[in-house]
């Protein structure tokens, strides 16, 4: 049984094969924060005690003009949620609707939702931690393909997945180049 989780400690059960770009965030608030990519997602693994549990983050920001077009229609929103739905509602942990200034808020103003799970020290290890962050990853790509259906869009573009700690950075990879066309 683990008791306290330390920065290296999660480095080190991080699986390399699947996690790329490891690198600490420094943070004043939290005891450390280490961002990374999994599946090109940028994720995060933080801890904001010492004795405190994990918080595993990853964000899908709806940042083009046709994505938020999507959730500004009534019907395509409603089509959108029905087909993401269930999908966060089986994704461990619990998500957060954010509008543009990353503040809660109801899905019809929704600009990025973020995804959490928590792991605590007594429950914590390199399964536990690689198969919750693989669980986020997933329900984000899922929410970035069924925006890309409702859209209409064969490239699975127009959701961004952005950094946790800085609700104004994207992931421009994720970016539709086309979005204005």
């Amino acid at each position: 049984m683990v008791d306290h989780i330390s920065r290296k400690q999660v480095e080190a059960w991080l699986d390399k094969k699947v996690v790329q770009d490891v690198e600490q965030v420094s943070e004043n608030e939290s005891e450390f924060n280490v961002q990374f990519r999994l599946s090109r997602l940028p994720m995060h693994v933080i801890k904001e005690e010492t004795w405190g549990p994990l918080r595993l983050v990853g964000k899908s920001g709806f940042d083009t003009d046709r994505t938020v077009a999507i959730i500004e229609d009534d019907d395509r929103r409603r089509e959108l949620l029905a087909q993401i739905g269930p999908v966060l509602a089986a994704t461990p942990g619990f998500y957060t609707f954010l509008d543009a200034e990353g503040t809660v808020c109801e899905f019809a103003n929704v600009r990025s939702i973020q995804f959490e799970h928590r792991l605590y020290p007594d429950g914590a290890s390199q399964h536990a931690l690689m198969r919750g962050l693989m669980a986020l990853a997933t329900a984000m790509r899922y929410v970035q393909n069924a925006v890309a259906e409702v859209r209409g869009d064969e490239h699975g573009r127009g959701v961004s997945t952005e950094g946790t700690t800085d609700p104004e950075a994207r992931d421009d990879t994720e970016a539709d180049p086309d979005a204005d066309a």
